[in-house]
This record gives C-alpha cells, structure tokens and sequence, in this order.
C-alpha cells in the first residue's frame, strides 16, 4: 500500500468517526430542548415559503403574507398558530379563523 493511499483510508476512517461521534453526541447527550433548539435552526435555514391566507366567515380573504419560512401550532393545547413575516414581525392567529398556508 503506498503512502497516498493509506492516508485516503486513514482519512476516511476518521471521517466515519467523527460523523459516529457527533451522531451519539447529539442523540444521548442532548436534552429535548436543545434537539428542538438544533432542530428550529436548521428549519431556519431550509424554510420553506409559504403564503398564508386569512379568510373571513363569509369567504372573503382578510389579510396575506408572502414569503413565510414557517408557521407553528403550539402542542400544549394553546388555540393559536403563529408565524413571523418576512420583514420579523410576530402574527398570531386565533384557532377561531380559517386560515390556508400553501407554498409559492
């Protein structure tokens, strides 16, 4: 085996260590908030971009937004959906109105 060779393997062997590494790491040492931490900034990054629609009883549109990265419904029983426009602004939106998000 030349020396070009056994240091390609040996690169490749620490490569696979390190991704091992790092895959238990955040698997058995991270708490639930910092894995929903991680998982919120990497949604950040590949965010989608959603136009949410706000409608009325009677069918006519209240208010839109373009380019939303993502919007969230607590889990815990609070009735409300929330997202943050493109320009950082926080909007709620009460479990009352008929809304439709749908990607552009």
């Amino acid at each position: 085996m030349t020396t070009k060779s056994k240091l390609y393997v040996t690169g490749i062997v620490l490569a696979i260590l390190l991704l091992s590494g790092v895959y238990l790491y955040f698997k058995y040492f991270f708490t639930y908030e910092q894995k929903n931490i991680v998982q919120r900034k990497i949604e950040t990054i590949t965010g989608q971009n959603l136009t949410i629609t706000v409608f009325g009883y009677d069918g006519r549109i209240i208010k839109r937004w373009y380019g939303v990265q993502k919007i969230t419904t607590p889990k815990d029983g609070r009735n409300y959906s929330f997202f943050y426009t493109r320009e950082g602004k926080y909007v709620q939106i009460p479990a009352s109105v008929w809304y439709l998000a749908e990607e552009e």
